[in-house]
């Protein structure tokens, strides 16, 4: 079965309108063109796309499930399209990365600055969000690669281990824990927090183990960048949680001691991911092949995560 491209753009126009005319409009062609050529479709398809309303049109499930292809196919060519002209243009490759705040505070500037010295003619653009975005991005064909932690559900995309994590508290100097050379969960529950935003897989996970204990915690701030929560933690307007290591603490501010957490369910993996290794350009394979031997990536590829459950 052929598609014409035509029709699926003025089918996309229609069911994103919910309206002829307007669709019609919206493509600088006549009502009557528009009509005919969904009625085209629906011949081709053998079966009913739209309703039509006194008032515009609805879809049936079956117009539901080409218009999920159809933005599919014409998200494919917009970045085929993209990827074409960066070879003109001399780029030749264009990397989108998804990341939470960790791999982004800690590994991922080496990452990007080793492999921009071997490809300095490729267009990276890096987005910081949390876990479940990170996933979604990469399923919604959003982001090429995504920077992910074990603690964020990955069904349906490949992944692979890449780095280790560890949560730490961060305390100012002159605070009664602030001489110990780690601690446990109990040790602060019962403390002022400053707290990530609330979809944060540390968030979660905090909460959840507060409750284990019987304990509700006291979050007198958020914020979502973990440099400004070491600012608060500095100013003494609490302590807090964050998924950083030695490297990272020598990055937060001068005014914090960053103590590990003595915890089994404190410890991670940050995980590389990308929807599927087998249709990514030659710039995205590279850069996993830079992170990874050759033969996990093309073969060893996880695609479900059975590591834990959270959000960034």
């Amino acid at each position: 079965m052929r598609f014409d491209l035509v029709s699926l753009s003025l089918f996309v126009a229609v069911a994103e309108t919910q309206n002829l005319t307007h669709a019609a409009r919206r493509k600088h062609t006549a009502v009557s063109a528009v009509s005919k050529r969904i009625a085209e479709l629906e011949q081709q398809v053998g079966t009913q796309l739209m309703l039509r309303l006194p008032r515009g049109i609805t879809l049936t499930p079956a117009g539901h499930s080409l218009l999920y292809h159809a933005r599919q196919v014409f998200r494919n060519l917009e970045k085929m399209e993209e990827e074409l002209s960066d070879y003109a243009a001399g780029i030749r490759g264009h990397i989108r990365i998804y990341t939470i705040s960790a791999a982004l505070m800690n590994h991922l500037p080496r990452v990007v600055s080793d492999y921009l010295s071997l490809y300095p003619q490729t267009d990276i653009e890096i987005e910081e969000q949390t876990g479940m975005s990170v996933v979604q991005g990469l399923l919604a064909g959003e982001a090429d690669v995504g920077f992910f932690s074990s603690w964020t559900p990955a069904a349906g995309i490949a992944f692979w281990p890449w780095q280790h994590d560890l949560l730490s508290v961060l305390v100012w100097p002159t605070h009664p824990l602030a001489a110990r050379s780690q601690l446990t969960f109990a040790d602060i529950v019962n403390e002022k927090l400053i707290g990530s935003h609330r979809n944060s897989a540390v968030s979660h996970i905090l909460e959840r183990q507060a409750r284990a204990l019987g304990k509700t915690l006291n979050v007198g701030l958020r914020v979502s960048s973990f440099i400004s929560m070491a600012e608060l933690v500095a100013q003494q307007l609490g302590i807090a949680v964050l998924p950083v290591n030695e490297v990272a603490s020598s990055t937060l501010h001068s005014g914090v001691r960053v103590i590990p957490l003595a915890e089994l369910w404190a410890k991670r993996d940050l995980l590389v991911g990308v929807r599927d290794y087998g249709q990514a350009s030659p710039s995205v394979k590279t850069l996993i092949g830079s992170l990874l031997p050759t033969e996990q990536a093309a073969g060893s590829d996880k695609t479900d995560a059975g590591w834990a459950g959270g959000g960034n």
